[in-house]
């Protein structure tokens, strides 16, 4: 299928879309006002930046297809790091061969665009699309004689490419004295000293200037219309260095911190130069988009570092960046409430191409100058025609899985796979399940969750995350007699204590009995003070009974401990908005929306706020935007009558009327 592409002086000749995994705003802002981050900078001036919501559960497999596809994991069909290896049996990487539905550059094959695809996450075996592929398994090494492996046989597509693309691959002994000082000054000491980490970052830094020397290839010698690359160098690095980033961590000694405390600095500020050269090369008639799936936490609200006290994914901060500029892109604007569901539809308008219906994101048409592609396609699925995917018989070599899933365990994400093959199949599969529950909580798919939750296999469906999940389906369906049988047999337990309060406490709170919701959010506050989201769930009692200075009170020290909680914001607005000050409350609930789109309680207080400042036809703006994200909202469609009736509009006023009765019946 063919579609015209406008090719306006609006419109890009091309699109470059970068990603950097776990790159977060608030580690870049100071160093970009610090003059280390230039090209970021101006990436940031000439075009449109803003912060990129994140969607749970935060697993790199899961978020990078769905920034791929537009889609969530239900409809993509990468849940977790493995799956059941279907031809060798056991389990093995997550792969291109699970995504069951087509990328962002299967599309453009489709359209008879050219795309380049470099280091993407689960793109191994690379696909056969119209164009180059370099898959995520290129740029790993083992250890092999006097040098290292070569690259997986099928990480290239085309495969004759292989060979003169692997004389790109940066080895971990060409990073020397001088790569090496500016992230550990004193690396000549500490190599002396055993369990240094001079060794990791050299294999770091050779696998991030891989990826970087394929692009960079391939966008000077080939023809193309859509690149991707996708560097994984932030986030392999906060793993590994994040707990020695000023400030120190208290579990930290002051001999580590001295050591390693530029490191996370310093892989920024290597990206930043790296993406310098991919500008240049891109040219001025491209449109670039720079984007991450998730932030990293830096700051005081990083987990305890010690062995088995955090996994891996905790670390990770629920807003990544985004940032764009070129032709297509406004110059000088901000950009608020994007989710990187909105990557896919945005890049595909920058390409002249149709979103599908079934994607869920919106363009980000706040941020474009271009002229709006073709109407929506009901799914780029139905749509007939070579687009580049791998048949589905397509087999992974077994030698290239075992190597992948050996990284995965080195960096915590995964255990290391049991002897027993069957055991580890049914813990996979059971595993993956799980994602997929918390992905379609995420979405509001509650009774969907449920369904995949209660046929998850017992040993993890009856522990304690498997049941709390449960238990948050049951109550947001509203059946909270069934959520309370849910949580007995865990207050008994004692595990994962602060959680099963907090979930009761939300329990008593929709049953209306403010005081034992009170008491489980208190023994929350005595076990773990800094439990994110507690103190906004304590506002939230105090605002129901009417407590106002306590709620106001409640959500400042939230907004203490995460100053960007969209949560506490909008919380803290309603509060300011029941004591008389609808500016304030306007102003912190417009804060919350530009964190998260997808917020109809923001949209509501927002309206609210507008029908208290006078503003009509702003707060039917607000308050209609809030019953489309959350149309059994009835406080909503009252509003909305309300408004109407002030605007004069009386079959308005009556249709909202009606809707809020049907919600209430």
């Amino acid at each position: 299928m063919r579609f015209e592409r406008n090719r306006g002086s609006d419109a890009p000749d091309r699109v470059l879309l970068v990603g950097w995994d776990a790159a977060d705003w608030q580690m870049i802002q100071p160093l970009v006002e610090r003059g280390l981050m230039p090209t970021l900078a101006s990436l940031m001036r000439e075009g449109a930046w803003g912060n990129l919501a994140s969607i749970q559960p935060m697993l790199s497999p899961m978020l990078w297809n769905s920034i791929a596809t537009g889609k969530r994991a239900s409809k993509h069909g990468v849940y977790g790091f493995t799956e059941p290896d279907p031809d060798h049996g056991g389990v093995r990487p997550s792969s291109s061969t699970t995504r069951k539905c087509k990328a962002l550059w299967n599309i453009a094959t489709q359209c008879g665009l050219k795309s380049n695809v470099v280091g993407w996450y689960a793109s191994h075996p690379a696909e056969p699309i119209d164009g180059v592929m370099v898959s995520n398994q290129f740029e790993v090494f083992r250890p092999q004689g006097d040098g290292v492996s070569p690259p997986a046989p099928q990480s290239v597509h085309p495969p004759e490419l292989l060979e003169s693309l692997a004389e790109l691959r940066v080895r971990p002994a060409e990073i020397d004295a001088a790569a090496i000082l500016p992230f550990i000054p004193d690396a000549a000491r500490l190599v002396g000293q055993d369990a240094h980490r001079v060794g990791k970052l050299q294999q770091l830094l050779a696998q991030t200037a891989t990826v970087h020397a394929a692009a960079t290839r391939l966008m000077t010698d080939t023809d193309w219309d859509f690149s991707a690359v996708y560097y994984e160098g932030i986030d392999r690095f906060g793993h590994e260095f994040m707990e020695f980033h000023p400030p120190k961590m208290d579990a930290v000694s002051q001999a580590d911190f001295e050591a390693y405390r530029h490191c996370m600095a310093g892989v920024y500020r290597f990206h930043d130069m790296m993406l310098q050269t991919l500008l240049t090369l891109a040219g001025d008639r491209t449109a670039v988009v720079l984007m991450s799936d998730h932030g990293y936490y830096s700051n005081h609200l990083r987990p305890d570092p010690r062995p088995g006290k955090a996994g891996p994914v905790e670390w990770h901060r629920p807003f990544g960046v985004l940032a764009a500029k070129g032709p297509g892109v406004r110059p000088g604007s901000r950009l608020f409430g994007a989710s990187i569901l909105d990557v896919a539809p945005t890049v595909l308008r920058l390409l002249g191409l149709p979103a599908g219906y079934d994607m869920p994101g919106r363009e980000l048409a706040e941020a474009l100058v271009c002229p709006p592609g073709p109407e929506r396609v009901n799914s780029w699925e139905q749509i007939d025609g070579p687009c580049g995917m791998h048949p589905a018989d397509l087999r992974v070599d077994p030698v290239e899985a075992r190597e992948a899933m050996q990284q995965l365990v080195a960096l915590g994400y995964i255990d290391a796979p049991s002897e027993d093959t069957e055991a580890s199949v049914r813990d996979t599969i059971a595993q993956n399940q799980l994602v997929l529950a918390q992905s379609m909580v995420d979405a509001g798919e509650f009774q969907e969750a449920l369904a995949v939750i209660d046929a998850i296999d017992p040993t993890l469906r009856e522990t304690t995350p498997g049941q709390l999940l449960r238990a948050s389906c049951l109550l947001a369906l509203g059946d909270r007699a069934a959520a309370r049988q849910t949580l007995a047999p865990l207050a008994d337990s004692g595990e994962d204590a602060p959680r099963m309060h907090m979930m009761l406490g939300t329990l008593e709170l929709a049953d209306g009995d403010t005081e034992q919701a009170l008491a489980h959010f208190q023994q929350v506050a005595a076990a773990s003070p800094r439990l994110p989201g507690l103190h906004t769930k304590l506002g939230g009692v105090y605002l129901t009974v009417g407590r106002y200075d306590q709620a106001i009170e409640a959500y400042e020290r939230a907004l203490e401990i995460d100053p960007e909680s969209p949560p506490a914001l909008e919380g803290l607005a309603r509060a300011r908005l029941e004591t008389g000050r609808p500016q304030e409350a306007l102003d912190l609930a417009l804060c919350a929306a530009e964190f998260v789109h997808q917020f109809p309680r923001a949209h509501l207080t927002i309206g609210r706020a507008m029908i208290a400042l006078g503003d009509y036809p702003g707060a039917a703006e607000a308050l209609e935007l809030c019953v489309r994200q959350a149309p059994k909202l009835a406080d909503a469609h009252r509003a909305l009558a309300a408004v109407y009736r002030e605007l004069g509009d009386s079959a308005r006023a009556v249709e909202s009327e009606l809707r809020a009765s049907r919600v209430l019946a």
